[in-house]
């Protein structure tokens, strides 16, 4: 199974307590941190950056869009930056292995 179909199939349960997507197109948007803070203080999750929720949108199969991100080497660099800023973040809890760069179709 590939990892395209993992995040389909993901996609498919809907935001949740685990689940938080986020446009992200051209970087690192701030609203990761409250997400970031929240996960940290409960159970976890996964952050899936570039992807648009289209909330009018009652099929869950077509809820989601995968739009992806400009520059992801950028934003992975600027991610950890500020994970591991002690002015952004107070316990960075990421290894190398919980940011993964998925290509969807190029």
């Amino acid at each position: 199974m590939t990892k395209e179909i993992n995040t389909h199939q993901l996609l498919l349960g809907g935001e949740r307590v685990t689940l938080e997507c986020k446009k992200a197109t051209k970087g690192v948007p701030t609203s990761l941190w409250d997400t970031y803070s929240a996960f940290a203080n409960t159970y976890g999750g996964t952050i899936l950056l570039g992807v648009v929720e289209h909330m009018e949108e009652h099929d869950k199969a077509k809820r989601f869009e995968i739009v992806g991100v400009e520059d992801a080497d950028k934003i992975r660099k600027d991610l950890w930056n500020i994970v591991n800023s002690k002015e952004k973040v107070n316990v960075n809890l990421l290894h190398d292995d919980d940011i993964q760069t998925i290509d969807f179709d190029g």
